[in-house]
Order: C-alpha cells, then structure tokens, then sequence
C-alpha cells in the first residue's frame, strides 16, 4: 500500500494541555468568521480589517515560556491555559481567527487536527473537517475519578474535578459522526486497579527528552515495548526510568534502565515513512532491579496455525490491552475483551483496542489457565483511503525467538 492511500500516525505521547473551547472568545471574531480568508478558496484583501486588527490586539505577545511551541496555550481560545492570558500570541493566531483549512489533508472528511483528531495537521489548520469535534479540543481525563461513569466536573458535574478533565464521563464516549479517530465507534477504556496482577506488570517508560511509553515485565528484570519510542522526530532519545503499575505519584515497583536493544533490522526513517519493517518495531530494556519479582511478569505465547485460525473469532481467548493514553497519561486504562481483526502473514495483527498516543508498547495480552501471555505490541495506528480505521501490533511471532535468546544470554 502507498503512502498516497495511507497515513502512519506515531502513537508517542505527546504533552497536551487539559482545556476545551469555551464562550469567551472576544465580539470580533465573529467578524473574523466572515473574512474571506478564512472560507474555502477565499483569499485575504490588502491590508486588515478592524475584526482582524481588534483579534491582533486583543492576542497580545508572546511573553509566555510556552509561546511559539506550536500548541495554543490562551484559555480564550480553545487553548490549554498554561499561558497567561495574551502571552500566547503567535501559537494563538489561528484558532483566534476561527481557524482555516491550510493543512493539505483538509476536506477529506476526517478530522486531522492533534488532540481531536489523527495529528497530522497543524493546529486549526483542517478546520471544516474538525468542526464537530472542535469544542473536545485540548479536552482530556486526567482527573483521578475518570472512566467511573460519574461526571465530575465542575458546573455540569460534582466538582471533584477540574475543568475539562472528565471528558469520557461529562461528553461521552461516543465518537463524533465522520471521524475516525483511534476509538472505534466507542470508547471501551476502562480504570484498572494497577496494584492487582495483571496490570502491576505494566508500566510507563520515561525517556529523557520528557516523552513516555507503556512497556511490560517479561522477566525480573526486563521489559518490552515498541522500538519507535526510542526516537523523537528522528532522534535517538535515551530511556530513564521504568515504573510497574504507575498510579499518578504511586508505582508497584521502580526501576532504571541501564540498557535497550532495538529489534536488529529496525530503521526509524524507513519504518515511519514506508510499509517496511513492520514486524520490527519492539525492543527489550534491562532494568537495574528484578522488580518483576514484586510486581509480577508477563508470560509471551506465540501464536500457531490453530489460533491464527481462531484468533479472530469468538471461541477464542479473551483479549486485553492496558496502557498510559495521552488523555490520561499518569493512570493507566485498560481494554477488556476487545477484538483482533486479521492475523497477517508479517508478523503483526490488526486489532480493534481502543488504543491512542502513549499506549505505543503496550501489550495486548490474554489468560490461560489463570496466567497471562503477551500475544503482540501495539505498534501505530492505520487509516486507509476508504477503508476502516485500524490498529497495528507486532505480535510474538515477530520478536518470541529473539527474547528467548536474549534472556539466556543475560
């Protein structure tokens, strides 16, 4: 499949502010609205408009330490609230003149936007695509009581949250009519009790850069995760620290990685921009503690003809997944019983996990016999011209042999 017929979206976890469109955004921008530049094929006349010089005003400067970050960060406007208002300007720009559709996947009828759509587009950049989820922009769940079917914001809610931070339990988990987004159709995430085996097994790898990924206990000492969180833009980024069962400031166990090994053939440049090496996106990190004796590990089953067969029907073991989604970065969410779709001839799986940014590493995993058994990594999310939204693992057959191997040589 071309490039042309399918985008590749790189699930790292991207730091995204908590806010959502809100009813303060200033008179002149409903002048704005109905500037010829900002409706399909208009273009701008010379000079400015009052609406337009009244918006750069009212946009302020760019004194924010978060300003020219590319992420809006003025309350006002939609933005995360990190800055002060007015000290966000040049970020701010777009969405304060109610957004265009500048990005060159515009009008194809999905939302391409970060945060409320696939992440390819600039901020309000694909705005006529993005106009039915706009108001869930920069919206998310960090609240400590997210996913218990209670709103908990304040005004509409109980209040034990902040702001847009109860997003799945005060919007809904519905996703919006013609996006396709990670969520298939609806969002099945649910809270774990990350002090309880299995999930004590799983965890959040830091990196320096500040980025993370999810990864799991193989063994005392080693954990799994995909290879592309080892790169930021290209970059080679160096891991840190492993925590088991992170629960916002608690963990089940802690520990440094002291070493990584990428798959041997995996080619950051070439994975993100072709079909290529799609079975080689996992990577083993040895830990400075067996905390695995404590927090437990997972087992890894590889599949044979028989569940190949079964793997995607209803007779077979029930699926689970679990990670850290951007939308929840420090507490971890799980998918119980969700589905795998096609079982491909490279090594990988495409699967229905309601899965996001950050659950890159995460594994997809299920029970025999009381015991849990890895069956693939979530690796990065599909979209086809046309076709459905999916989601692609690297699954055991691609990377069982190599950490057998591994282990003995430790």
């Amino acid at each position: 499949m071309s490039m042309e017929t399918m985008r590749e979206v790189n699930l790292r976890w991207l730091p995204t502010g908590a806010i959502t469109a809100i009813a303060m955004i200033l008179p002149a921008l409903a002048g704005c609205m109905t500037d010829p530049a900002s409706r399909p094929g208009g273009g701008a006349g010379a000079g400015s408009t009052p609406a337009q010089s009244t918006i750069a005003a009212a946009l302020g400067d760019d004194s924010c330490r978060w300003a020219r970050d590319g992420e809006c960060d003025d309350i006002r406007f939609s933005g995360t609230g990190a800055c002060n208002i007015g000290t966000d300007a040049t970020d701010c720009r777009v969405l304060a003149s109610g957004g265009n559709n500048s990005c060159q996947w515009a009008y194809d009828n999905e939302c391409d936007e970060p945060g409320i759509g696939l992440g390819v587009c600039a901020e309000g950049t694909d705005a006529a695509d993005c106009a039915g989820v706009a108001h869930l922009r920069n919206r998310n769940n960090r609240c400590r009581t997210s996913f218990d079917g209670r709103c908990d914001e304040p005004d509409i809610g109980t209040g034990r949250c902040a702001p847009r931070t109860d997003s799945v339990d005060c919007i809904g988990r519905a996703t919006a009519p013609g996006v396709r987004d990670h969520h298939f159709g609806y969002d099945d995430r649910q809270r774990v009790d990350t002090a309880r085996y299995p999930w004590s097994a799983i965890g959040e790898v830091s990196f320096r850069d500040g980025s993370s990924c999810t990864a799991s206990l193989v063994a005392e000492d080693v954990a799994i995760t995909a290879a592309h969180c080892f790169f930021t833009d290209g970059n080679p980024v160096q891991p840190t620290v492993f925590r088991a069962g992170r629960d916002g400031n608690r963990h089940a166990a802690s520990a440094n990685v002291i070493r990584h090994f990428l798959a041997a053939d995996f080619n950051y440049l070439i994975w993100s921009q072709t079909n290529q090496l799609e079975n080689s996106d996992w990577a083993f990190m040895v830990l400075d503690q067996p905390i695995g004796r404590t927090a437990g590990t997972l087992g890894v089953y590889e599949m044979g003809p028989a569940d190949m067969e079964r793997a995607t029907g209803n007779s077979w073991h029930t699926v689970y997944q679990a990670g850290y989604s951007w939308d929840a970065p420090t507490r971890m969410t799980g998918n119980i019983d969700c589905n795998v779709v096609q079982v491909r001839n490279n090594g990988t799986i495409f699967h229905e996990c309601d899965t996001t940014r950050g659950d890159s590493g995460s594994p997809i995993f299920i029970e025999i016999d009381g015991d849990f058994f890895i069956i693939a990594i979530d690796s990065q999310f599909y979209v086809t011209s046309g076709g459905p939204s999916r989601y692609l693992a690297v699954d055991s057959r691609s990377f069982g042999s190599a950490l057998n191997n591994f282990l003995l040589g430790l």
